[in-house]
C-alpha cells in the first residue's frame, strides 16, 4: 500500500506540472488579441492581462471627437452615420501616438464601423489632447484623425 500512495503522489505532481506549462502555452499564445495593434492584451480570464490597466495613468490624456467646420466638437455618438476617407485603424493611422486609452479609441472606432452611411455634415474626427497642470485644466493640442461626412 506504500508503494501506491507514493505513485498517485508522483502522478499528481506530474498532472499539476502539466497543467502549468498548459497554462503558459495558452498565456503566450493569446498575447495579441486586439485587433487595432500589436500590445499585450486581454482574451478571457484567466488569460485576462487586463490591458486597461497596462499604461501609466496619465500618459496620453487624448479622445477621439468630432469637430465641424465652425470648430464645434461632438462626440462620437452624436450622429448615427458616418463615412470617412482615411484609415482609422492599423499602421496608416494618423495621430497613432495620441490616440488616448486603447479601448476607449476601439470602442469609438466600432462605434464608427457599425455606423457606416451617407452623410451631409463634412467634418473631422479628431483626438484632443489636454494637459492637467496642478488646478486648471488647458487644452494643448487637437490631433486631425480622419475627413469624414456624418449624418444625424
Amino acid at each position: 500500500m506504500g508503494s501506491r500512495v507514493g505513485t498517485i503522489h508522483v502522478s499528481q505532481r506530474r498532472f499539476a506540472l502539466l497543467c502549468i506549462l498548459a497554462y503558459v502555452v495558452l498565456a503566450w499564445a493569446a498575447r495579441f488579441d486586439m485587433r487595432l495593434g500589436q500590445q499585450i492584451a486581454s482574451l478571457v480570464y484567466p488569460l485576462d492581462t487586463f490591458s486597461m490597466y497596462g499604461g501609466m495613468p496619465g500618459e496620453d490624456r487624448s479622445h477621439l471627437l468630432v469637430r465641424d467646420a465652425e470648430g464645434e466638437v461632438y462626440r462620437i455618438s452624436d450622429f448615427r452615420a458616418y463615412r470617412c476617407l482615411e484609415p482609422l485603424t492599423g499602421s496608416d493611422v494618423r495621430c497613432a501616438g495620441r490616440l488616448g486609452i486603447p479601448y476607449h479609441y476601439e470602442e469609438l472606432i466600432h462605434y464608427i464601423e457599425t455606423h457606416q452611411g451617407q452623410g451631409e455634415l463634412a467634418v473631422e474626427l479628431i483626438t484632443r489632447t489636454w494637459d492637467f497642470p496642478p488646478g486648471e485644466r488647458v487644452r494643448t493640442a487637437d490631433c486631425v484623425v480622419a475627413h469624414c461626412t456624418v449624418a444625424r
